[in-house]
């Protein structure tokens, strides 16, 4: 099954078609599924996948049952994968082919031709490289084949001592693979904070980013708002398709109400913020549970659509349903006639996806803690109705002529070679948005410096000293001593912060104040380089927000911040064409000639609200709602529309001008 790749999307022969998938082992046998293989239970779960709409499946060959200790096949076990891929290809869903199983559902499994110390090393490469060649020339001619994926989260077994390490053996592994099947996708199937999952470093290796994401958080609307943020950090501005690989939710852990609710918002997201497809984890429960790794991780055990019984779980009509509404989408043009159009992008510091010496932040902090700063912009930006997008910071060229606004949160430092496209970027009508920061809690980079610009770009002058950092601790309270188009003056944003808060003392040179702490003290400023703005914040709101257990942005004193994003977009020049009454809803617009589509997402409370357009409203269609008869268009006229949608659910919208 050939594909091509239109504007960072995966197109299949006849079209875009989002692949909507689930991973998957048999109901019946779980992880015994090749050893005890049972054709008939295999059948039945591929007419279950095909009622519901599935049209995509990624499997996994255990090695340990496939291969002895040389490497060699077991012939049983090719005839069985022969028979497993004619089942998918007569009920039409496309299959993704996992190579090293050595980690699956919280137990490592024997790889025999190789010990997991030696992964990496150039002899097993070599082994695992035969293996994986043997499988490809058999199976890539057939109809249901769509992809080869490396692993299942080898990181897990074995993370790579180093970037270098770890993308040799991806190298290996595409160009084994394309030097015999050039029609079908690769990619890496690790972990999101893996070496082979780093997006600006497998461009060119692999055909797709494949995150797998399961995230928990005490936040109930950070986390639906996350997983939109996460896509765009690993999309990098369009730098490779994606594919949200794995995610998903255990009935063991959640009522299946609420499994069927955080799927469906996952879904709607994934959608939202481009992804080609999305591959839940998984299709069933299992019944095993006495055996290895379900007698220590009941979890495990529960995370499936279907019930171990085959009867549908709520999140399995969510399927179906979100399968009826693609199929409506992509009928009427979307990723082509209807596309996304951002203006703002989020910088992903250089530190995060490369090494330079003596810079420790990934290293000390970890990557889900130094990368949260971005997801909290990008979640805020998403609440004040602004869509955008991440970029690296070492790929920023390719987005200074398509940006109105960068933004650069709870940076600590950037490539003294960035601050100097900055400058020319904002010169030239670009405008910029930094949040510095100099730690928290017990990570202090006391001896750093943001930039070497701070008065000829930012238009302030350092202030701090020796011995003197400004530390901020508990409530936390800016003042806005100017108006804006959206915020009034004596307006403030009051945050707690759970643990200390290290910051700079900085004074205009050239710069207007916008805004001011408990002490007087300005801690905003906006300075005018030549055609374009520069907005400094001194204090990040953005890992604050990141740190705390709540965010409570309905708070007064915290939608402040929101109308902070929406005001700097706005005198930026990005079009928000398309406003929501509540911080909590997510409304992401395609743009068509005539009409736009929206995904309206509700990752919150609020059950009634209003969509104002800056366009005139001609007609309002309904192409989907969740299963809630209470998630409905009320009315609409003139330019604004009323809905009612209930909690976690979502509406589809197309707006005729």
């Amino acid at each position: 099954m050939r594909y091509k790749v239109v504007d960072d999307i995966i197109f299949m022969e006849e079209g875009f078609r989002f692949l909507l998938g689930v991973n998957y082992w048999s109901r019946k046998n779980a992880l015994r599924m090749w050893i005890d293989w049972d054709e008939n239970s295999v059948r039945e779960d591929f007419s279950i996948m095909r009622k519901i709409g599935v049209r995509a499946v990624r499997m996994f060959i255990k090695d340990e049952d496939f291969a002895d200790e040389n490497g060699e096949i077991n012939q049983h076990m090719l005839d069985r994968l022969r028979r497993f891929l004619d089942i998918a290809y007569e009920n039409k869903i496309m299959i993704f082919l996992t190579f090293l199983v050595g980690h699956m559902s919280g137990k490592n499994w024997r790889i025999p031709w190789v010990r997991f110390e030696d992964l990496y090393k150039p002899h097993s490469i070599e082994k695992t490289m035969r293996f994986v060649k043997d499988i490809v020339e058999r199976f890539k001619d057939h109809p249901a084949v769509a992809g080869w994926i490396l692993s299942n989260e080898l990181s897990l077994v074995k993370r790579a001592e180093n970037r270098d390490e770890a993308l040799k053996l991806l190298k290996a592994f595409s160009e084994t693979i394309r030097s015999i099947d050039k029609d079908h996708l690769i990619s890496s199937g690790d972990v999101p904070d893996s070496y082979m999952q780093e997006t600006p470093n497998i461009r060119g290796i692999v055909d797709y980013v494949g995150p797998h994401l399961y995230i928990f958080d005490t936040d109930d609307v950070r986390q639906g708002f996350s997983y939109g943020a996460f896509i765009e950090l690993f999309r990098n501005s369009g730098d490779l398709p994606l594919i949200l690989e794995e995610f998903g939710f255990s009935t063991a852990l959640l009522s299946e109400e609420l499994q069927a609710r955080a799927v469906e918002e996952v879904l709607y997201t994934a959608l939202a913020h481009d992804a080609s497809g999305a591959f839940i984890w998984c299709f069933s429960d299992f019944s095993l549970e006495n055996e290895p790794p379900y007698e220590w991780r009941p979890l495990e055990l529960r995370y499936g659509l279907v019930r171990y019984d085959g009867s549908l779980k709520p999140s399995a009509e969510v399927v179906k349903r979100f399968s009826e509404t693609i199929s409506s989408l992509e009928r009427l043009g979307f990723h082509i006639d209807f596309k996304r159009r951002p203006e703002t992008s989020i910088v992903t510091p250089f530190y995060v996806f490369r090494d330079y010496e003596f810079v420790w932040y990934r290293n000390g902090m970890g990557f889900w803690r130094i990368v949260q700063p971005l997801i909290i912009s990008s979640m805020l930006l998403s609440s004040a109705d602004v869509d955008n997008t991440m970029i690296y910071e070492l790929d920023l060229e390719k987005v200074l002529n398509k940006r109105k606004l960068l933004v650069m949160p709870s940076l600590i430092v950037a490539l003294s070679t960035t601050w100097r496209k900055l400058l020319r970027y904002v010169e030239e009508g670009g405008n910029l948005y930094i949040s510095l920061s100099k730690g928290f809690g017990d990570y202090i980079a006391g001896y750093e410096a943001a930039t070497h610009l701070w008065s000829e770009l930012m238009g302030i002058e350092n202030k701090s000293r020796t011995g003197a950092l400004n530390i901020y601790r508990g409530r936390i309270t800016i003042s806005f001593i100017r108006e804006s188009n959206e915020i009034d003056r004596d307006s403030k944003i009051i945050i707690d912060t759970p643990t200390s808060i290290y910051t700079y003392y900085a004074e205009p040179v050239d710069a207007d104040v916008l805004a001011v702490d408990a002490s007087e003290r300005p801690v905003l400023f906006r300075t005018r380089r030549g055609r374009g703005n520069v907005y400094t914040m001194l204090i990040p709101i953005e890992m604050i927000l990141a740190l705390s257990d709540h965010m409570n942005l309905e708070d007064p004193y915290k939608k402040s911040i929101i109308s902070l994003f929406r005001s700097i977009a706005l005198e930026s020049g990005v079009e928000i064409r398309y406003r929501t009454s509540s911080s909590q809803i997510e409304v992401k617009p395609f743009y068509g000639k005539d009409s736009d589509i929206l995904i309206i997402i509700n990752h919150g409370d609020p059950e009634k609200i209003s969509i104002e357009s800056s366009l005139p409203i001609k007609n309002v269609e309904l192409i989907s709602r969740s299963s809630s008869e209470r998630s409905e268009i009320i009315k609409y006229y003139d330019n604004k529309i009323t809905l009612s949608i209930d909690k976690k659910e979502t509406l589809v919208l197309n707006i005729k001008h």
